[in-house]
Parts: C-alpha cells; structure tokens; sequence
C-alpha cells in the first residue's frame, strides 16, 4: 500500500448514530476525525464525540447534509483526506462519490460505476441475470407505454408488482392482484414515482403473498476478491420499513445459504464491487429464492453482521479504501451464535407510528453482557423534527436465538428512556409473539399476524406504579423541607383526615389519599388500599433510583419529572407517565373552543383555507410536516373558518393554535 492511499484523517458525511460508530473504529485505528453538523444539531452527541466538526448551516438536510459543495468544502478546510458518506443522505450519490474522488479525496465506499449501474432496479436485474444471479419473473423493458405495462402484467400472472426503477421506502409501489384495478395502479405509481424521484419508470414483479426478506453482506477489494460475511433476516418490516433484523436466519438452511452466498458473490463480481454492500432477496417457502437489488453502503443493521463474524465492517471499508486486499478467505469466515438488532424510536406506535420530538430527560442503557447500543443521543439530547426519530439500535447477541431473544427483551425492560413517548413496547411484543419465536413469520408479520394496540397495562401495575409516585413525592417533599423539621412528615391535626393528591392517566382524573404512619404511607384510591415504604431513603438525595415496598414486594423504580408530568419506571412493571393535576387549574391554559392545534412540532407546508371559507367535515385544512412525514389538519365538523393563525413555510411547536373555526 502506498502512503498516498493511507488515510490519516476521515470526515463523515452524516449525522448521529452513523457519525459515531464510524468514528469509533476510527479511533481504534489511528485516525483523526472531521464532522460536519447543521445548525439544528450543532448540540449534538456526534459534533461533540469528533476531533475537529464543520458547521454547515441550514436545518433541513437539502440546506446542510445533502449540500455536496459543503461537505467538499468542509473537507478542504480540515485537511481531511478521506470522506466515508455512511448510510443514507449522499452515500448512494453517484455525483457525490465521483466529486470526491476528483478532489483527490479518498472515497470510502464502492466505485461510482458500481452505484450508478446498481441504482436502478432494471438496470440491476439485466446485470443479475446474465450472471445467472436467479430474478424474479418481470418487466423491466424500454417500452414504458400503459398498454405494454398491462399485457405484461397479464402475462405474467396476478398478483404482481409495481415498483419505480429508481426508487425506494415503498413510493412508487403497487400490489396489484386483479386486471381491473391496473390502470389505476399505474397512473398512481407513474404519479408518486415522477414526483419522488424524476422517473417515473416502472418494473413489474411477480407478487409472492407469502416470502422472507433476506440479505446477504458482501465485500469486495480493488484487487479483485469478492465474499460474503452470511445473512441477516429483515421479514419484521412497517411499510417496508426493517424494524427487526437479525443473524443467521432461522428459516434458510444450511443448502440455500450456500447456493444465497454464491449468488450475492456472483452478484458482486458481475460490478466489480469493491467496498462493503448488501445482496437482497426474497425467500419463497420453498426456499426457491430471487434477487431484489443491492444496496451500494453499509446498512443500518450491520452491527448484527458483526457480532456474529467478529469482524469490524467499518475498519475492513477503511482498509479497502486504502487500496489492501481483504485479509481472509471465504472459508476462514463463520457464524458464531445468533444476533437481534432493534430499532428505538421516537413515535407513538399505538397512534399510527406518530413521529414525537422533544428532550430526552434520561438515557440509561441495561447493563447486560452481550448487549451493544450504536446510538447519537445521551441524556439532554433532543429529537428534533428535521431528520428521522431513531433514538438507538440495541443489538443482542447470544449463544443461539432464544438466548438473543430473552437478553433483547430484557433490555428493552431495563433500558430507562424519558422524556416523551418510544416504540419501546412495540418492539418488546413483537419479541414475546409466538410465531416470532417460532421463526414462524414473513414479510406481512406486522400486518396479519401481529396487532398492537397501544400502551395496555393490568390495573395492578399502574396501581403500583402510582402508588410508587406518591411514595417518591411524599420523599421529595420531606427531603426538600426547611423549616419544622421536628414535625413527622404529613402530620395533621386532624389525624383521622387523610392528605390527597390529583393525578391524570390517559386523560382520566382520580384522587389518591394517603397518611404517613411512622414511615409506612397508607395509600388509597379507586376504593382499593395499599401499603408503601422507602427501602433505602437515604438514597433518596440526588439518585432518581429508589427501592419501595409496596403491600410487600420490594421492586426498583425509576422516577423523571417535566414540569407536572412523571415518568415512572419499573424494569419489572413497565413504565408510565402520570400528570399531576394542580389543585388551582391555569386559566391561561383552558382550549380554544373551535380550535384547532398543532398534534406535533413541525413546519407548516401548506395553508389551503382562508377566514370565511365554509368546510365540509374531513376536509382539508393545512398540511404540515414533520420528521419526514407529512400529515393533513382535516375539519371534525362542518362549519366556517374565522381565523388563521399560521402560514406557509412556518414552524410551530405541538400545541400551537393553528386556526379556529366560527362557534
């Protein structure tokens, strides 16, 4: 390796997570380290973890990260001789990559030839199947007319799909399973896929109802070789969204995963790939399986690649980058245990994935051997709406699947994360279903099999779980007391009456009595009594951990506060947020009647009413978007609009009054 090619200084072109696990690795092996961070994040976990970080302003990711003359810039200014894109944002950019190579950057990731001919979905197949790479029965000709794509569709047999050759995330996609519903499934996939991509080019596939998404890691070298490092299982998918990924497969065996690996090699030969990449496919049950496409980065669940080949995926593209060889043989690679990897978000699952933003009051991984977390967030940090909500990957790895499974769930049980509602027990039912841990499952798990319904608690967990807030409150109140410190605590004159507190829960408001006797609280509410005492008070200064035992069992809880809303955590129980209801409620805080508020922080897009305008229920108000959706304010009742209180291009936070109707 000549010394020209030796990287001595990385910049990363991406943000969060992504920026830090690469320069982890690129600690570990010497080399300095360069960010480049927007104004929205220029707080943030990834900006202070680098050695030296450029500001390239803007918020949106079309001002800031997607900005190649910004990111070159950023480079030039640092000295940084090397650009590693991450995944997502530029890393599949064919413009992105052959800029940085004639600025005499070292590009780390696949030659631009390699990402351009893999970036469309037809050129890809062509290439796929000259190299006897099997594909799925289709259409990805020239000829783009509506006639053609029907008599194609029929000839090839319902159901089938619609995809956009240039597109990806499910736009431009259609499930189409009788003749009569073609025509409007082209023009609807033509339509997302113009207005997604600039293309609006379609493939048609054969549709399987029932099949396994599963993908093969792959890596090659400038010199040549090319191998693969085994499979991850993707089927858990939202929307064709990957939610749980993991490694090996417990569906394929020992013979499809020969004849899958050789076909990803082929795949990766037939380009001259030289970085790393991922081979995906589809399974049929018969373990008949085709190509789907391939991804030219490292992707998101790569760390389960990892856990279960030892191998630092990062530190080998560093390494080929420089111009070395790969340092092992196929046959020197093998699969050691099993490994989960799961995404944390900041949504509400049981409110159709609503994205939610905010400050994460508090970050506290489970300390479990063989758990890892790849995140860009601590405690403090905020979420904001300009790019996706993932908060975290927990990757688990145990010595086979079940032993995966239970440390994954435990960790999702002991992981404290506050501050506003995750996807956390989404991600913990999806790991105790059955049919999971059977391996019983495919790509329409989440939309047959599985049905989440929210937040759902047994009556005696959140008794407990209140019972051990007024517990922590009572202790706040005795702890931060200064003046008649002889007094017992919740002493009355009165000694038959009883102290109360109002609490909230899912909008429902309750009473809880309680009376300290020698420093047992007994506690009441919903006709129901309890019993409740500090194990450890004199931990109660300054640790927001505390042991009670309540009627009996002692259990550790965990307790944030924001403002009048309590976060009450239990690994054991769960975890819950109780609002504090003021005895004196805020006039300044009573709703607008007729109005209309902001669900969630985010910009206003679209206005598409005016003062006087008359409404017909379920019409469209404004569209606003946030965390890369976009939502539509639609009228809950006929009536006339007689105010509007935001515009276009603006953003506001949740709560915000956006317009209000005529009473």
């Amino acid at each position: 390796m000549s010394t020209q090619n030796k990287i001595t200084k990385l910049l990363v072109a991406n943000r969060g997570e992504i920026a830090i696990r690469i320069f982890k690795t690129c600690r570990e092996m010497g080399i300095a380290t360069v960010a480049v961070f927007s104004d929205a994040d220029e707080q943030a976990l990834f900006v202070k973890y680098a050695d030296e970080a450029v500001r390239i302003g803007g918020k949106q990711p079309n001002e800031s990260y997607l900005v190649i003359d910004k990111i070159i810039d950023a480079a030039k200014q640092t000295g940084a001789n090397a650009i590693h894109p991450g995944y997502g944002f530029l890393s599949e950019k064919v413009e992105f990559a052959q800029r940085v190579i004639d600025e005499n950057i070292i590009w780390v990731g696949p030659h631009p030839k390699a990402i351009e001919v893999m970036g469309s979905k037809i050129g890809a197949k062509k290439i796929m199947q000259s190299h006897n790479v099997p594909t799925i029965p289709g259409y990805q000709g020239d000829d783009q007319t509506e006639a053609t794509i029907k008599a194609k569709a029929i000839e090839i047999g319902f159901p089938v799909l619609l995809k956009a050759s240039a597109g990806g995330g499910g736009k431009g996609m259609r499930i189409v399973r009788q003749e009569s519903e073609l025509d409007k499934a082209i023009n609807e996939a033509k339509s997302e896929a113009l207005n997604g991509f600039g293309d609006d080019t379609l493939l048609i596939e054969k549709y399987f109802d029932t099949s396994r998404h599963v993908e093969f890691q792959i890596f090659g070298d400038k010199h040549g070789n090319a191998l693969h490092l085994f499979e991850r299982e993707c089927s858990i998918q939202r929307r064709y969204q990957k939610v749980v990924e993991e490694s090996p497969s417990p569906f394929i065996t020992e013979d499809t995963r020969k004849k899958m690996g050789d076909a990803a090699v082929a795949a990766c030969k037939a380009i001259q790939y030289d970085n790393a990449g991922t081979v995906e496919f589809i399974v049929a049950p018969d373990q008949s399986f085709y190509f789907l496409e391939v991804n030219t980065r490292l992707q998101v669940e790569h760390p389960v690649t990892e856990e279960v080949t030892g191998l630092d995926l990062v530190r080998l593209q560093i390494e080929v980058a420089e111009g070395n060889a790969i340092p092992f043989k196929q046959d020197e690679i093998t699969q050691n245990g099993h490994a989960i990897e799961v995404r944390v978000y900041a949504e509400d699952a049981g409110n159709n994935f609503l994205p939610v933003s905010g400050k994460i009051l508090d970050w506290i991984p489970a300390n479990i051997d063989g758990l890892r977390y790849d995140t860009g967030i601590e405690s403090g940090s905020e979420i904001s709406t300009f790019y996706d909500p993932m908060i975290a990957k927990i990757i688990a790895k145990g010595k086979n699947r079940s032993e995966a499974i239970a440390k994954m769930t435990l960790a999702l049980q002991e992981l404290v994360l506050t501050g506003f509602t995750t996807n956390k027990n989404f991600l913990t039912a999806i790991l105790q279903h059955e049919d999971f841990k059977k391996g019983d499952f495919d790509t329409h798990f989440l939309d047959k099999k599985f049905k989440y319904e929210g937040e759902k608690y047994p009556q005696e967990t959140l008794d407990i779980l209140t019972c051990a807030l007024q517990q922590y409150r009572f202790l706040q109140r005795e702890n931060n007391r200064t003046i008649a410190q002889g007094v017992p605590a919740g002493w009355r004159n009165n000694a038959y009456q009883s102290q109360q507190e109002k609490y909230s829960f899912g909008g429902f408001e309750f009473l809880v009595a309680y009376k300290n006797e020698n420093g047992t609280l007994n506690i009441s509410f919903a006709e129901k009594s309890f019993t409740s005492r500090a194990c450890h008070p004199e931990l109660v200064s300054g640790s927001n951990w505390h042991t009670f035992e309540i009627n009996n069992i002692r259990r550790k809880f965990f307790f944030s506060q924001n403002g009048n809303q309590y976060f009450v955590h239990s690994p054991q129980l769960g975890q819950i947020v109780l609002l504090s209801v003021d005895k004196f409620p805020n006039p300044l805080e009573e709703t607008v009647k007729g109005g209309y508020i902001a669900p969630m922080p985010g910009e206003v897009t679209t206005v598409l009413v005016k003062p006087g305008d008359s409404v017909k229920s379920g019409d469209a108000l404004l569209k606003m978007i946030s965390m890369k959706m976009e939502s539509t304010i639609e009228a809950h009742t006929d009536g006339e609009v007689e105010e509007v209180y935001v515009s276009d291009k603006q953003f506001v936070e949740a709560g915000t009054l956006l317009l209000k109707m005529k009473e």
